[in-house]
């Protein structure tokens, strides 16, 4: 018989229910929790930092989307909540993951959550992927200011690197600059400066020379990647620091970028197909924050490129991450 090419959707949010009825637990002193009839909003100083909608909490719901959709799996990450998340409740996290993992086990691709800075976030984490069967964990693009190539996540690092699972890695709440350069009206906190934190720290986490220091890391960076797909050939540095050209080029296999949300056009797709690699793209929806789940299909099925290409982008090179 022949194997089915799966659609596997990397970029898809989930939290529990008990998480989305009560976040006034988690926020801190100086942030507002505003409950509307279909989702719930987290905003500090008139900023918007989090808007999940109702169905993040929904999982019954959000598989009859998949299947309307055509998304046969979705690797869930809570996003943005994880700025929120401590050990505690990170544990409760992955525990109730499991449990959804259990009930739909050929839907779901559970990810670990622990807050990476945590000693016992290690142990955690552990737990999570050798006992409740986890195959990735999912980070924010920092932790309280700290980026990705911070000596502190050292620990966290050799910890992925032993259980050998991809980190996906999510925009935290906002960008971490002394100042909001601007982007405290417009939504741009989350519109531009997410996808600035996320170029920045794919950046960094290449020329501070962290993947070389543990080799065996995958990133996968949702949005995209930020802006890296379209600029890398800008921040190459050889110009200036005299490295070679193509200095980006030997951590292409370990950095992966997905193509959430489904704003793109075809040919933004094929366009970073032809940057990043065809095996480093994959489907992400950014469901259900963004409700266009089919569309997250679609913008793919309509790039200029070869059928084995889409399959790639669609489904195969998440297989393959996530074997």
């Amino acid at each position: 018989m022949k194997k089915k090419n799966l659609v596997i959707d990397v970029h898809h949010h989930w939290m529990p229910e008990e998480h989305y009825r009560r976040p006034e637990l988690y926020v801190r002193q100086d942030e507002d929790v505003i409950h509307e009839p279909d989702r719930f909003r987290i905003r500090r100083a008139g900023v918007q930092l989090f808007s999940p909608p109702r169905m993040t909490a929904r999982m019954e719901e959000q598989i009859k989307a998949m299947d309307r959709a055509g998304v046969d799996q979705a690797a869930l990450h809570v996003g943005v909540w994880l700025d929120w998340v401590d050990l505690k409740a990170a544990r409760f996290i992955n525990d109730k993951m499991a449990e959804i993992t259990a009930q739909y086990p050929d839907r779901i691709i559970p990810l670990a959550h622990v807050p990476p800075l945590d000693t016992e976030g290690q142990r955690e984490l552990r737990r999570a992927v050798l006992e409740l069967g986890c195959k990735g964990v999912g980070i924010n693009t920092h932790i309280g200011g700290i980026l990705l190539d911070n000596e502190r996540l050292y620990p966290f690092y050799k910890t992925v690197s032993d259980l050998d699972v991809p980190i996906l890695v999510h925009p935290a709440a906002e960008i971490p600059l002394a100042h909001p350069h601007g982007m405290e009206e417009f939504n741009l906190t989350r519109n531009l400066g997410r996808a600035f934190d996320t170029t920045i720290n794919i950046a960094r986490l290449m020329l501070s020379g962290t993947l070389d220091r543990f080799p065996n890391l995958r990133f996968v960076f949702s949005h995209m990647g930020g802006a890296f797909f379209a600029i890398k050939n800008r921040l190459n540095p050889a110009y200036f620091d005299k490295r070679s050209k193509g200095f980006f080029a030997k951590y292409k296999r370990r950095v992966f970028i997905d193509t959430a949300p489904p704003f793109w056009s075809p040919e933004e797709i094929r366009f970073a197909v032809q940057m990043m690699g065809e095996g480093q793209v994959l489907m992400g929806s950014d469901f259900p924050t963004i409700g266009l789940l089919k569309d997250s299909v679609t913008i793919i099925r309509k790039a200029k490129a070869t059928s084995q290409v889409k399959k790639k982008l669609l489904g195969e090179n998440a297989r393959r991450l996530f074997r």
